[in-house]
């Protein structure tokens, strides 16, 4: 594949291959959440499009609106920037509810989507317990340390939790954070994504207390007619830093498998 020479601004590039793959991040940091997956990935088969959401990363002083529907839509203005007719999409936790809003909204430009630790379509079911530490977290370091930290069922050392935690402050903007949190959380376009038929791997990590096999089987294993469901064993919240070689090989099985299928 011929990567057209444009500039864009919060997007990384890794690979040349001929299966163009968006990568979006979730909630907690921005686009190098992802970097302990870059030496496992197949840099000849797939293009891979790391992108920062808006306000986060590389694009962290840009405007808003800060919500999942328009990180859905960048993503697509993304892919009409590269000229990608059709592409893949890896979205972690708040960006698989963007993916969702794709899959219903055009599904003829998604080949796949990979919903990694994901938000249902019909936004969060968070506790008032559970939303006061994450309005905590945006402003208070320790609040945060302790959400990485339950997010990735308190079994990570010290040193990683804080190299998390040093990514999350560097890569984001409380202002901006408060603003997703209420979309992934107030947000609700489930009704659309009913019978959406864009083939789906939906990845949990085993210790995740949020994106659990029963909360997916409640949700997007209920709408979707096309999906499947992987348990990831041994992580959390994080599979991308917490074990990222066996996310990058079901995600690259499936997406080829995927593939594949259109090419036969």
């Amino acid at each position: 594949m011929s990567i057209p020479q444009v500039s864009i601004p919060g997007v990384r590039f890794i690979g040349s291959g001929d299966i163009p793959v968006i990568v979006i991040h979730g909630w907690m940091a921005g686009s190098e959440l992802f970097d302990p997956m870059i030496p496992y990935l197949d840099h000849a088969r797939f293009t891979y499009a790391l992108m920062d959401c808006r306000g986060y990363g590389a694009r962290l002083n840009e405007r808003g609106p800060f919500t999942v529907v328009q990180i859905a839509q960048d993503a697509l203005a993304l892919a009409d920037e590269m000229q990608w007719a059709t592409f893949h999409l890896l979205g972690h936790s708040m960006a698989g509810m963007a993916a969702q809003w794709l899959m219903s909204s055009c599904p003829e430009r998604l080949e796949s989507a990979v919903l990694l630790a994901t938000v249902p379509a019909s936004g969060a079911a968070v506790s008032e317990e559970r939303r006061a530490l994450l309005t905590t977290a945006l402003h208070d370091q320790d609040a945060r340390l302790a959400l990485i930290d339950t997010n990735v069922g308190h079994t990570r050392p010290e040193k990683w939790l804080r190299e998390v935690l040093g990514l999350s402050l560097r890569t984001t903007r409380p202002d901006v954070m408060l603003n997703y949190m209420e979309s992934w959380i107030g947000d609700d376009f489930a009704h659309q994504v009913h019978g959406a038929k864009v083939p789906t791997l939906v990845l949990i990590g085993d210790l995740d207390p949020g994106a659990t096999s029963v909360t997916m089987g409640q949700t997007v294993m209920r709408w979707l007619p096309n999906a499947q469901l992987k348990e990831l064993l041994g992580v959390g919240h994080y599979p991308m830093r917490e074990n990222p070689r066996p996310l990058v090989e079901a995600m690259e099985a499936f997406v080829s498998q995927v593939r594949d299928r259109v090419v036969a």
